[in-house]
């Protein structure tokens, strides 16, 4: 909550002293600038912060020591995530270029029968590749083969925002959970895992399975929904 309010302070400064509004163009500037703005704030407010143990307090420990530690927690993630992103445009590539995608039927017997394969292609594109290198693709091949059999564009890239986020949830990758455990750290992921390592195999693969149940879920929900409604 204090983080919150402090981050509305800074972007309400931000709005009339540059008259620059948050949005997807100005935010890679604007959200640097009020973290910087947060533990400066924080340098001066907070003497003392809470310990690893959640018990004790410690002295604070700089204003220089908490950007270099940000900035290095933030350097591996982001090292981490261009690689992936890199290597999943060369995936991408392959794929197009290996003609696999020239096997993909181009006429469905109904919009129905397009839709569940749609559905299963973006699931697993998901669930190997990386979101630039897959919207690459999908772009250019099978949102044409969409369209062409009646397939609403908006609704087709609803579906395929949906169905990503389910593969990114699902292994063999599963890229939420990757960068899920890089934030927790690895620690707290080993506690976690502890716990359960008597349970059943849905206690012990909760966190895997509940976040697929629910985005499958609502994965059918976007699919299915509007064409039951145009049938009705």
């Amino acid at each position: 909550m204090d983080l919150s309010h402090n981050n509305s302070h800074c972007h309400n400064c931000y709005k009339y002293a540059l008259n620059v509004q948050l949005d997807e163009f100005s935010a890679a500037r604007i959200l640097p600038v009020l973290m910087l703005a947060i533990l400066i704030y924080e340098h001066f407010t907070k003497k003392e912060i809470v310990s690893d143990d959640g018990k004790s307090f410690e002295p604070h420990k700089g204003i220089e020591y908490c950007i270099r530690t940000a900035t290095n927690q933030t350097t591996a993630e982001i090292g981490a995530l261009l690689l992936l992103v890199s290597c999943s445009i060369v995936l991408g590539g392959m794929i197009e270029r290996s003609g696999v995608v020239e096997l993909f039927p181009s006429d469905f017997a109904s919009v129905w029968t397009a839709m569940i394969v749609m559905v299963c292609a973006l699931v697993v594109m998901g669930m190997i590749m990386e979101a630039f290198g897959a919207v690459i693709l999908v772009s250019q091949t099978i949102a044409t083969i969409a369209y062409a059999n009646g397939i609403d564009p908006i609704h087709f890239w609803m579906v395929t925002l949906v169905a990503f986020e389910l593969g990114y949830l699902s292994p063999p990758v599963a890229l939420n959970h990757l960068l899920a455990r890089q934030v927790v750290g690895e620690e707290e992921v080993l506690k976690a895992d502890a716990e359960v390592v008597n349970g059943t195999f849905y206690q012990r693969y909760e966190r895997v399975l509940m976040p697929m149940m629910t985005m499958g879920s609502v994965l059918l929900i976007v699919a299915f929904g509007p064409l039951i409604y145009q049938a009705l």
